[in-house]
């Protein structure tokens, strides 16, 4: 059994649900989705509470959790959701809201995803290859390029 009890469990959520969400967000671009993958990723997390073998890598775990739903939703609804209307894409953590957010949110969900992981999150290349479950050397060059579309977008405006 893990050594995470059901009142942890229900504190490491409320900690971490902004994360999850600014992750979901990035991937769906769209709210409602997000907050389907959230939900979605709290009940599976709870449900596979035991797997979880070291309390301190709850966060890495989670966002697993959340990056796998997330995908499997954008998958189920084959929707295509454009940036062309940014205020269905705003954070509703506005306490960490800055403008560059509105051009990450520009970028294909790839580049999109590891920017917001390493920048956001502030999680290693090694642990982004571990919540995305792609190698380390895919991790770096997404990281390069969504860099380098961030330049170009920034440019131009």
């Amino acid at each position: 059994m893990s050594s995470v009890t059901k009142e942890v469990f229900e504190g490491l959520i409320k900690e971490y649900t902004g994360n999850m969400y600014r992750l979901a967000l990035s991937i769906l671009q769209n709210q409602y989705d997000a907050e389907d993958a959230v939900s979605e990723s709290v009940l599976k997390a709870y449900k596979n509470l035991d797997r979880l073998q070291d309390a301190d890598k709850f966060k890495s775990w989670i966002l697993q959790i959340t990056a796998n739903e997330a995908r499997m939703i954008y998958r189920k609804r084959k929707k295509h959701y454009y940036a062309d209307n940014m205020e269905a894409l705003m954070p509703s953590f506005e306490e960490d809201y800055h403008e560059l957010w509105d051009v990450v949110m520009l970028l294909l969900r790839p580049y999109r995803e590891v920017i917001i992981l390493f920048y956001y999150e502030r999680f290693s290349i090694a642990e982004i290859a571990r919540i995305l479950q792609v190698r380390e050397g895919t991790v770096k060059s997404r990281l390069a390029r969504g860099r380098r579309m961030l330049k170009e977008f920034l440019s131009r405006g």
